[in-house]
């Protein structure tokens, strides 16, 4: 553990850079920091201990008492370890050692590693003094032989006058080399898109939200885990990640480090902001089966800023869904935004205010602060033809384009109203959300922040 806690830093900048736990594991290995027995530290172990540090310096914890006192890594196990950590994910070497996997890869630049293993569980023998050698003794110049006289000397030559100096050409800037940038108050916010209830209008909020942008002059960055290819298939692959959920996958999210690594690319994505995440029915519940074990609250830090909108209809299953979910997203992110979004398509929900429901939605309004936004459907007459378009095009369409879809003048006339009041009312309601997922406080010390990549 106390090895963990030497390297922190190192170890968040290789997740960040792209190395699974696997992966760091063995480059650890290779650098002779091992868990027991000379045996490479478990990817799950090394994963637990990692948010365990984490937890414990956010909290102030001090040194560890003896009880729990690990073995401490030398100076240079952890010079490897840094230099290990700034080669991550940085292009291969022109002769990458053999066997070409990945963490060997990263561990070659490392210069030296030690020669014995260091464990986690036993303190590390101190290093052997290094005693210096005496310099060797300066040859004295040799006299002349007995009955020779010394030769004239030389004049001395002439000195040139020295040069003036020639300025010093600039030196590039040295590239960035720790994660400093994505941290801290100035980090892009990230917005999700979650209900567990199948039909309640996640994808409709997320089209919206991607059309407001779009419309905003934001460029939204979405990824998509859904079973099939809904945002994608519609915006494309360009504007829309689509991380494929199966069957098959569904049936082993059990447990594994698999599971984990699958879900473990959020993560370094939450600290470069400006995203939408849009999880589909029954999918929300691995999300947070994976971030309550897996150090959400790590990539969380003060200043970064999480939007989780839920939207519901008045199906009894829909509401209940949605307050579980609400529950949830406190317990990983308390200090995270929450917002119910009331999907008006199945009925109203001003039938449901003297309900179970209505109470409980007052008591989280007054209470723990989460927000309500409406989002009724569209009642224009040409609507149902429309099926199929971006939101964003449709704002953009004449009556001409509407009657080209087989409407009437007088119809397409009446629809254009309906629709661009309809939009703008959901456009004025999702902008600030939007807008603060990509506001950027400069932080102390006058740096700027880190683009959206």
């Amino acid at each position: 553990m106390q090895a963990v806690r030497d390297s922190y830093d190192d170890i968040s900048l290789m997740r960040e850079r792209g190395l699974s736990w696997a992966d760091i594991s063995d480059v650890l290995a290779k650098l002779g920091i091992t868990a027991r027995d000379s045996q490479p530290i478990a990817p799950v172990t090394l994963r637990s201990a990692f948010f365990l540090v984490g937890a414990e310096m956010r909290q102030g914890g001090g040194e560890p008492d003896d009880a729990t006192a690990d073995g401490t890594a030398d100076a240079a196990t952890l010079a490897a370890v840094h230099r290990a950590a700034l080669a991550a994910g940085q292009p291969a070497a022109p002769s990458p050692p053999a066997g070409g996997d990945r963490a060997a890869a990263v561990a070659a630049p490392v210069a030296e590693a030690p020669a014995a293993p260091v464990s986690l569980l036993a303190p590390a023998p101190p290093p052997e003094p290094v005693q210096p050698e005496p310099p060797a003794p300066e040859p004295e110049p040799a006299g002349p032989a007995p009955g020779e006289s010394l030769p004239p000397a030389d004049p001395p030559a002439p000195v040139p006058a020295a040069a003036p100096p020639t300025p010093a050409a600039p030196q590039p800037t040295p590239p960035v080399t720790t994660n400093e940038l994505w941290k801290g108050d100035f980090m892009l916010g990230t917005i999700f898109v979650l209900n567990d209830r199948g039909g309640v209008g996640k994808t409709l909020l997320s089209h919206h939200l991607m059309a407001t942008a779009m419309l905003e002059g934001l460029q939204l960055r979405v990824v998509e885990y859904e079973v099939n290819e809904r945002l994608a298939r519609l915006f494309g692959p360009e504007i829309v990640e689509h991380r494929r959920i199966s069957q098959d996958f569904m049936n082993l999210m059990g447990s594994g480090d698999g599971f984990y690594e699958f879900w473990d690319q959020i993560g370094p994505e939450l600290q470069r902001g400006g995203r939408l995440f849009d999880f589909g029915g029954n999918i929300s519940q691995w999300f947070f089966n994976w971030a309550e074990v897996s150090g959400f609250d790590y990539y969380v830090g003060d200043g970064e800023r999480l939007t989780f909108m839920v939207p519901v209809t008045v199906d009894l299953a829909s509401l209940s869904t949605g307050m579980a979910t609400l529950d949830r997203i406190a317990a990983i992110a308390p200090r995270a935004k929450r917002v119910l979004v009331e999907n008006g398509v199945s009925g109203p929900f001003s039938q449901l205010e003297d309900s179970q429901y209505g109470r409980r939605k007052a008591e989280l309004v007054e209470r723990e602060g989460v927000q309500v936004l409406s989002m009724p459907p569209c009642t224009a007459p040409a609507w149902a033809r429309l099926t199929g378009h971006r939101l964003d095009q449709v704002a953009t369409m004449t009556r001409e384009d509407l009657a080209k879809l087989g409407m009437t003048p007088p119809v397409a006339s009446r629809s254009l109203i309906v629709i661009h009041e309809w939009l703008r009312t959901m456009r004025q309601a999702l902008a600030p959300y939007l807008v603060d997922a990509f506001r950027q406080t400069a932080p102390a010390g006058g740096k700027t922040a880190a683009p959206v990549r």
